[in-house]
């Protein structure tokens, strides 16, 4: 055995593992991207969730007024008749 066939013997075995990390590298960046999407879906998801909870909680506020006349003006009423 020749000092060249050994280092092509190296020199193959190098690049068998250069293939082989580049392979994983891509399906861990594969893998990688899966998730941000995932969890990109269900921040955006929960975002929104939230933001239309606040606004049904600022509708209920901005409607507090309405009622407290309305309960104002039934009260009124109600003692008129009394």
């Amino acid at each position: 055995m020749t000092d060249e066939v050994i280092l092509a013997g190296f020199k193959n075995l190098h690049e068998a593992m250069s293939e082989g990390f580049d392979r994983m590298d891509k399906r861990f960046d594969a893998f990688e991207d899966r998730m941000n999407r995932r969890f990109e879906t269900f921040e955006d998801k929960m975002n929104r969730r939230f933001s239309g909870l606040e606004a049904r909680m600022m509708r209920r506020f901005d409607e507090r007024d309405t009622r407290i006349d309305d309960h104002e003006r039934r009260i009124g009423a109600l003692e008129a008749r009394g």
